[in-house]
């Protein structure tokens, strides 16, 4: 995407004087429940139970998109019960925890891809080697105080995905995957353990209530041929690149039917411009403004920069709201081989893309902003 890389409850009802008005409340609130549960990305009364899991290394949208995941969790609509971090980039978790201490929650679960895959000391491909550590990440987590450096100081991805959605109440998890998706297909693909006697996707289909994918364009890839998170991860058309588009395909194909999918496209974030201000309205103690001065460097045309990541963030707990809709019919096609993807119409499924309603890019950018601008609640500054 980065010129870098080419690219929740329902309160209990009390009881009341008359046994009819009790048992009117009850039918209600099970009513507003059941319609919470099976209306995808529509914010369930409370507070969203949120995974994140990101690719924070080559773009700074992953930065904005944590960022503003801490303040909405601030303003009590969301609960971020863990980040993962999905390349092999060992410092990728440390940018992560900078982000995480600032906001004041060093206690947030976080995990790690550690294969191969993106890890400079590793993989050999020429991209990798020169841009997979992006911009950023070394410096912030230099910069910076957080109590984690690297992934030798946090579990795997799919041990912490299991022990953390384990002990979560059924069907109240949402999951915004804003990378590449090897740590999913790898969670569907898991065994029962110490944390679950159910296998990954059994898991997933008893605790998550939806995923939202950034990934993907829509209706189709063709001008593009594939989408970054669905192909990427190396040197575009580099063959030396097949793990993505594995990936993309088994969690798109081997998702539960049970848990709605929702994508949210590459021309979806692109013309969603955000962090202009943030130079102006944000401390320099902030890792979100250095970020951005960093990639700033690399991209002199960034700030403002496309929001994919926030986009796809804010709706996993917002919903649509008054910006988008999505669109239903059909199912997302994605080319194991290559990433490209394509949407084939059809009967309703749990799947479903995003669509930006017209003239919304712009209010949808100052929600983005005035997230990103305000400061974490335990900390005062000037």
């Amino acid at each position: 995407q980065s010129q870098l890389c080419c690219g929740h409850g329902m309160p209990r009802p009390r009881p009341g004087a008359a046994f009819a008005v009790a048992q009117m409340a009850l039918r209600v609130a099970t009513l507003a429940a059941a319609l919470v549960t099976a209306m995808p990305g529509a914010a369930a009364v409370g507070v969203t139970r949120l995974i994140i899991d990101t690719d924070m290394s080559t773009d700074v949208d992953d930065v904005v998109a944590l960022c503003i995941a801490h303040k909405m969790e601030d303003r009590g609509d969301a609960k971020i019960i863990a980040v993962m971090h999905n390349t092999g980039l060992p410092m990728g978790v440390g940018a992560i925890s900078v982000i995480n201490h600032f906001y004041g929650r060093d206690d947030i679960p976080i995990g790690a891809y550690k294969g191969k895959f993106d890890n400079p000391m590793e993989d050999h491909d020429p991209w990798v080697m020169h841009y997979s550590a992006g911009p950023y990440v070394p410096t912030l987590v230099q910069q910076f105080a957080a109590p984690i450096q690297n992934n030798g100081q946090v579990p795997d991805a799919v041990e912490a995905y299991r022990e953390v959605l384990a002990v979560q109440p059924d069907n109240s998890v949402v999951i915004a995957s804003i990378g590449f998706l090897g740590n999913l297909a790898n969670l569907l693909a898991s065994e029962p353990d110490d944390h679950s006697p159910l296998s990954g996707r059994e898991l997933v289909a008893r605790k998550v209530r939806e995923v939202a994918v950034m990934g993907g364009r829509y209706p189709d890839s063709d001008q593009m041929h594939y989408e970054w998170n669905f192909g990427g991860g190396c040197q575009w058309g580099s063959e030396l690149c097949p793990r993505t588009p594995a990936w993309a395909k088994a969690v798109v194909e081997g998702w539960p039917e049970t848990v709605p999918m929702t994508f949210s496209g590459f021309e979806l974030g692109l013309g969603v411009l955000t962090g202009k201000s943030i130079e102006q309205c944000a401390s320099k103690r902030s890792p979100c403004r250095r970020a951005m001065e960093l990639f700033h460097k690399a991209d002199p045309n960034s700030p403002p920069r496309p929001s994919w990541d926030p986009v796809t963030t804010l709706y996993a707990v917002h919903g649509v709201q008054r910006w988008g809709e999505r669109q239903r019919g059909g199912h997302n096609e994605v080319n194991g081989t290559d990433g490209a993807n394509r949407w084939i119409n059809g009967p309703p499924t749990h799947q479903s893309y995003l669509a930006l309603l017209p003239g919304k890019s712009d209010d949808l950018a100052r929600k983005i902003d005035d997230l990103l601008c305000e400061a974490p609640d335990h900390v005062k500054y000037v």
